[in-house]
């Protein structure tokens, strides 16, 4: 994901800026805090109701679809961020057509507009002096590359490319819509490139990431508070790239072996938790099975997303076969977490223990 915006402009008269931003093709630890947003004269552009209505082509997304239970689950996702007061409605657009000028948010499949991208999204706001600044968002349109393919079910770690998992990407681009710019420093939803720092816990469940939350609390702030930290198959690989962590395919009885773990602190204020890591014989990583280690204290400041290495001793007495290994937050179940659904997270792959 590139973005192309116009030019720096002047403040003084009426403007009309047009905001394009691409979700690249790329496929492909750090941690930190940086996401962005378009200003006017250092004031921040967003929808200044703080709501907005997404109207969804139904010639593209039917009402009921697959389709469209993503892109509402990916509205949800944002709407549901506490300490940001926020929020997408939705709307049908039923007429089959679309402008990125004419004052509606659209959402719709195309062929012809977004090149060899995911996904584009067409922002206009407006930033001009009368008397003091005047300024906001005015329309965001999201059009989806309809000549690739893609899938309306959970993302698939042996396959990172096509078919482009569709609510991950809508993810990315209705932080577009909302006012975030792309945020390459560090793992986030609003990474260029495809797959965004991907999904949580278990379930994989797309979700906004740690710096996407920031920011949308940022543009956004209201007093709600949440607690929630998740685990992540994924991290940072470069500038705005993300990949699978790490794990060994294979190890001997008696030895040690080093895997990648990320965690993200969703939460509205730092938290310190313990991170139990674990073998088990199916994918679903929780306390009944073989404790290996614990860290204990680990913690992360509000917005933070890090990926880090654990070194783990195989016990010698396991019986040679197929594994998981996998990593629980908050093992004790300490924290009053928002979701308790994506502390669990199994490695990406595997291991064959003899």
């Amino acid at each position: 994901m590139k973005t192309r915006r116009s030019e720096p402009h002047s403040t003084v008269g009426a403007a009309s800026i047009v905001l394009m931003a691409i979700l690249w093709l790329l496929v492909s630890a750090s941690t930190g805090q940086a996401a962005t947003w378009q200003e006017c004269s250092g004031n921040k552009i967003r929808w200044n109701s703080g709501w907005t209505n997404m109207f969804i082509s139904t010639t593209s997304f039917p009402a009921g679809s697959a389709w469209d239970t993503r892109l509402q689950n990916a509205m949800w996702h944002w709407n549901n961020v506490k300490g940001a007061g926020f929020n997408f409605y939705v709307g049908r657009d039923t007429d089959g057509t679309h402008s990125s000028s004419n004052g509606v948010n659209e959402v719709y499949w195309s062929s012809t507009e977004v090149g060899s991208a995911l996904a584009v999204t067409f922002s206009r706001y407006h930033c001009y002096w009368l008397f003091g600044y005047n300024y906001g968002l005015d329309e965001a349109d999201i059009a989806f590359n309809s000549n690739l393919s893609w899938s309306t079910g959970s993302v698939t770690y042996s396959n990172l490319g096509s078919p482009y998992n569709f609510e991950l990407v809508a993810l990315h681009e209705l932080g577009h819509a909302l006012g975030l710019k792309h945020e390459d420093q560090w793992m986030a939803t609003m990474n260029s490139y495809y797959p965004n720092s991907g999904p949580f816990g278990y379930y994989k469940d797309a979700d906004a990431n740690a710096d996407d939350r920031a920011g949308i609390r940022s543009l956004y702030p209201d007093g709600t508070t949440e607690t929630d930290v998740a685990g992540s198959a994924f991290k940072r690989t470069g500038t705005g790239t993300s990949g699978l962590v790490s794990s060994p395919a294979w190890a001997y009885r008696g030895t040690n072996v080093t895997i990648e773990f990320s965690f993200a602190n969703l939460s509205t204020a730092t938290q310190t938790f313990d991170i139990g890591f674990y073998l088990s014989t199916n994918d679903f990583i929780s306390t009944s099975d073989t404790l290996l280690a614990t860290n204990y204290g680990a913690w992360g400041s509000a917005g933070f997303a890090g990926t880090f290495s654990r070194t783990l001793y195989i016990p010698s007495w396991i019986t040679p076969g197929t594994y998981y290994l996998g990593f629980l937050i908050d093992p004790s179940n300490v924290k009053a977490e928002s979701n308790e659904s994506n502390n669990n997270q199994p490695m990406p792959r595997t291991i064959t223990i003899y």
